[in-house]
């Protein structure tokens, strides 16, 4: 039953949200680091075998909730709404039994409110149920939840704060999961390494560095639907301060050389595994595992002018092998259908713009303005790297790998393409 009010008195703001525990790890990451720093990197093109697994596991698991809320809709929505003003300008405004805070701000354009536990975040959207399959609920579990607890209890935890707001939960669809696995490392990656040896080779990366130290390498475009991060983690738990709880995880003391492998795998991704629920996702975690490591994305040496023939690097080969740590490894597939813009849309958008294209021409004959668009995008690409264009787009579209090397590797060939056909590359671009 919920009270009169669900929050306190007091927001939290900056000056008393601190902790004794928060300010005690500053000398300690200091020192930290200058030991870091002193360390000498091994050569660029090659590392050590003394390697060693630390952990695996999910880091970062986001999933939207189909929630029916009872007969105290009206009066919850109105309390949040409450303690939402009320707390503007601050950390968040505890609840009366202090379990949760209601920060000043939801989740554009979806999500209300936002509502903060421990362990993740709640945002909710002011609908009594979930409209035309869209979820009416979205939570964010924290990583130090996820690491230390379970998925499933986690999980649990969140269902059970929403039956206690008097919600029921009827479905839950995962949205975003990061999967890891991280090595003690000796001397660490330099970029020269892995653009060495990475597969495939030709396509969009990006990279962090200080100095000429890596310090984060991505594979991927940041909004696509798989990305690739490999990163020094013991680095970033030094400098942020608050991650010291890992050293529990990964059984050691020192934070120098931990290295990351991290796949970001969004909603779009998840839909064309079939991850529809929790339970797919439980159940294809290890072949999701092998499909990133192996098809999607591995260090191979150079010892092939073909890539896909390429032995995988011994170091890339102890990565695959975290699979079997994920649970039962089953086969899957991806059908990137799902998800995607037809070829229809491409055609009736390019059809749209030669229309354009025509009056601008002055040119009333539909079969002419085709041969005069067509003409004029055959002028633009041949003054420009389309095969470069189509190797990004298909790794930002979730097609690593395979058509992405392709036409990254072979030149376009300009001569026999038809006006529909043009029309389509050129206008996704």
């Amino acid at each position: 039953m919920l009270s009169q009010s669900v929050f306190g008195e007091e927001p939290v703001n900056a000056t008393n949200a601190g902790s004794p525990a928060s300010a005690g790890g500053s000398a300690e990451v200091a020192s930290n680091l200058a030991m870091a720093e002193s360390v000498t990197r091994h050569g660029p093109f090659s590392i050590g075998t003394n390697w060693h697994f630390l952990a695996c596991g999910v880091d970062s698991l986001d999933v939207g909730l189909f929630v029916e809320w009872g007969i105290l809709w009206d009066f919850l929505a109105k309390q949040f709404d409450l303690g939402k003003e009320r707390a503007s300008r601050s950390k968040g405004l505890p609840s009366s039994d202090y379990e949760f805070l209601i920060l000043p701000s939801g989740k554009p354009p979806n999500y209300r409110w936002h509502l903060q536990w421990p362990g993740f975040h709640l945002y909710l959207a002011n609908q009594k149920s979930a409209q035309r399959g869209t979820p009416n609920a979205y939570a964010s579990i924290n990583a130090k939840t996820l690491w230390l607890e379970s998925v499933e209890l986690a999980v649990q935890s969140i269902v059970r704060e929403i039956e206690l707001l008097g919600g029921d939960v009827k479905a839950i669809k995962p949205s975003r999961c990061d999967l890891t696995a991280d090595f003690l490392l000796p001397g660490g990656l330099s970029l020269p390494f892995l653009l060495e040896h990475r597969v495939p080779e030709h396509t969009q990366h990006s990279h962090n560095m200080t100095a000429e130290r890596l310090e984060t390498f991505y594979q991927g475009a940041k909004k696509s639907p798989v990305q690739l991060r490999i990163y020094d983690k013991g680095l970033e738990v030094l400098k942020g301060g608050t991650k010291f709880w890992f050293r529990d995880v990964w059984g050691i003391e020192t934070l120098q050389d931990v290295w990351r492998v991290e796949f970001q795998v969004r909603r779009t991704a998840l839909k064309e595994f079939k991850c529809n629920s929790m339970e797919d996702l439980g159940k294809q975690l290890a072949g999701l595992w092998s499909y990133l490591t192996g098809r999607w994305f591995s260090l191979r040496l150079p010892d092939d002018p073909n890539a896909t023939r390429r032995t995988t690097h011994p170091f890339w080969q102890a990565v695959q092998d975290c699979a079997e740590r994920f649970g039962e490894l089953s086969h899957v597939t991806r059908n990137r259908e799902n998800g995607l813009a037809s070829e229809e849309f491409y055609v009736q958008h390019g059809a749209g713009c030669l229309a354009g294209f025509a009056v601008r021409r002055q040119e009333p004959d539909m079969e002419e303005a085709c041969r005069q668009f067509t003409g004029a995008m055959l002028g633009y690409w041949r003054e420009r790297d389309f095969a470069k264009k189509y190797a990004v787009k298909s790794i930002q579209l979730g097609f690593a790998g395979s058509p992405a090397m392709a036409g990254a590797m072979v030149e376009p060939q300009t001569g026999k393409d038809s006006p529909c056909e043009i029309g389509q590359q050129t206008i996704s671009d």
